[in-house]
């Protein structure tokens, strides 16, 4: 193991390693507030809590109610202090236990957790190929009439297709691999959308017909199954249960300092226990300073690191997570540190 590998796993896990926090509230709280349509629950969340990830802590899941995690518009919220600590609920919630009922909201959509329209593409459409994905998918293998590439209504022919007449398929081409931000080992590859295609006729090569494509089709590009995906808003902000620490690997848009808003990828997924709806500080890694008051030029002082912002995960494959940078105290950059509050 290299000095900078060592040194890496040491931070990381003197950082996971922490206490759970109690919940502190936000010193501008209200005692109570009316959801807005305009709100998500981090909003919400942020109104009374200083910390968002600490949301299902102090909710009450009244067990009157079938979906009592989701909040609507119009909703009326109340804090109360308890003996247990503060507690948020329902004004008009019934407290005395009753057969589950679901409140019947024909107007109103339930409260997004975080902005839908930040995140949307990356919930409907394949980002990520994993090692093996890179190497045995189908793949485009030509185009009539000698063409080098295609757009939508171009046909195509491709190898190693196994699915039916009439099935549609996302093309992607691979992108830059993610790699660990410690050890550097390869956890998967950057799917990048290109469009879909309809298989016309099966074998080997397959025909396809291009229905739709946002850049040009080229030899090599990939094919992949995609099950319809929802949009889903059905879940709540928490902490891990278990201590996470990780990486920032990669930000889209091609942007070399992060923002609030932006999308990130983080090198812990599912099997490192990360799922929807899970909220990370980040931190700036700890730096080294020369003390020149204490002896000269060799020695150096190591700076604790700086917290930066927050932010929730929203997709989680298994090695890798994508995650909203939900608040930013300062310019992020890919290498941050991400770990449990």
């Amino acid at each position: 193991m290299t000095a900078k590998v060592a040194a890496g796993l040491a931070l990381l896990f003197a950082c996971a390693v922490t206490p759970a926090a109690e919940i502190v509230l936000n010193p501008d709280h209200p005692d109570r507030y009316l959801v807005q349509a305009n709100d998500t629950l981090w909003d919400v969340a942020s109104r009374f809590l200083q910390n968002p990830a600490q949301w299902s802590e102090v909710w009450y899941r009244n067990p009157v109610l079938g979906n009592p995690d989701q909040i609507y518009p119009g909703d009326v919220l109340v804090l109360r202090q308890g003996a247990g600590g503060p507690r948020i609920e329902l004004e008009t919630a019934p407290t005395v236990p009753l057969s589950p009922v679901i409140r019947v909201t024909p107007l109103a959509r339930e409260v997004p957790v975080i902005p839908e329209d930040a995140i949307r593409a990356f919930l409907t459409r394949p980002r990520v190929l994993d090692n093996a994905d890179a190497d045995t998918l189908p793949y485009v293998v030509g185009f009539p009439d000698e063409h080098i590439s295609g757009g939508a209504g171009y046909g195509l022919y491709a190898r190693g297709v196994r699915e039916a007449k009439g099935s549609v398929l996302a093309v992607v081409r691979p992108g830059p691999a993610y790699r660990d931000g410690v050890t550097e080992e390869v956890l998967g590859y950057e799917a990048l959308y290109i469009g879909d295609a309809q298989v016309r006729s099966a074998g080997e090569p397959a025909e396809l017909l291009l229905l739709r494509a946002e850049r040009e089709v080229v030899i090599g590009d990939r094919l992949l199954a995609v099950e319809p995906q929802e949009l889903t808003t059905s879940y709540t902000l928490h902490a891990p249960a278990k201590p996470v620490a990780g990486r920032i690997v990669a930000v889209r848009d091609g942007v070399t300092q992060i923002g609030q808003y932006q999308v990130i990828v983080l090198d812990r997924g599912g099997r490192d226990g990360l799922e929807v709806g899970h909220v990370l500080d980040i931190y700036r890694e700890a730096d080294t300073i020369k003390d020149y008051v204490a002896g000269g030029f060799g020695n150096v002082v190591e700076t604790p690191p700086d917290w930066s912002g927050l932010l929730v995960v929203f997709r989680s494959f298994d090695r890798i997570s994508y995650a909203l940078v939900m608040k930013a105290v300062r310019a992020m950059h890919i290498g941050d540190i991400v770990k449990s509050p």
